[in-house]
């Protein structure tokens, strides 16, 4: 199996490849806002479409994976996701540029896209999976760590920033059997809220 193979699903969440088609639904989602404090200096802008352009560039590339996310219950934007740090030799992966619309965190969403993208990785034979989160960002960090993510440390100045800072970066990491056992966490987690 790919990562970038069609069919990324389950019952809460579809994720789809980013596309050009993506520019202006993206656009106007509130996802760009979010995320805009933690984009990194490119050399050829740091405007929305800039951006946009240099993910597609770097998806044809096979530099990363993006997925837009869609709730499946009623056809709803639900976010963003993608690869990236592939490196099919050793066989790691990062999963990286996560949002979601704010109504739909705590909600199964989020989990189930994590579901989806961890267990695609492990299907192609990733045997592991990094997350690489701001420092300042505790509750992304406190929700990887009850994936059963080990904190590896933080790389310091590890990201230039579009408003030209730098940001301190924590590593996150599942390897081998904490991969599957972080598959079964979220499915009982997504089952669980779905019931609630």
């Amino acid at each position: 199996m790919r990562l970038d193979e069609q069919g990324l699903h389950n019952d809460v969440v579809r994720l789809d490849l980013l596309e050009e088609s993506d520019r202006s639904r993206l656009g106007v989602s509130g996802a760009i806002e979010a995320m805009w404090d933690w984009m990194p200096v490119l050399p050829s802008g740091t405007s929305y479409n800039s951006y946009f352009d240099y993910i597609l560039k770097m998806k044809e590339r096979g530099d990363i994976v993006p997925f837009t996310v869609t709730r499946q219950l009623d056809g709803a934007f639900a976010g963003v996701v993608g690869y990236i740090n592939i490196n099919r030799t050793h066989r790691r992966v990062s999963i990286g540029y996560v949002w979601h619309p704010e109504d739909m965190r705590g909600t199964a969403v989020p989990k189930a896209t994590q579901m989806a993208m961890i267990g695609r990785a492990f299907a192609a034979r990733m045997r592991r999976i990094e997350f690489l989160v701001a420092d300042e960002n505790e509750r992304a960090i406190r929700s990887v760590e009850r994936l059963g993510a080990k904190k590896e440390g933080v790389l310091r100045h590890y990201l230039r920033l579009a408003d030209g800072s730098w940001a301190d970066i924590v590593m996150l990491s599942l390897v081998d059997s904490e991969i599957r056992a972080a598959i079964d966490l979220l499915k009982d987690r997504v089952a669980e809220m779905q019931l609630a």
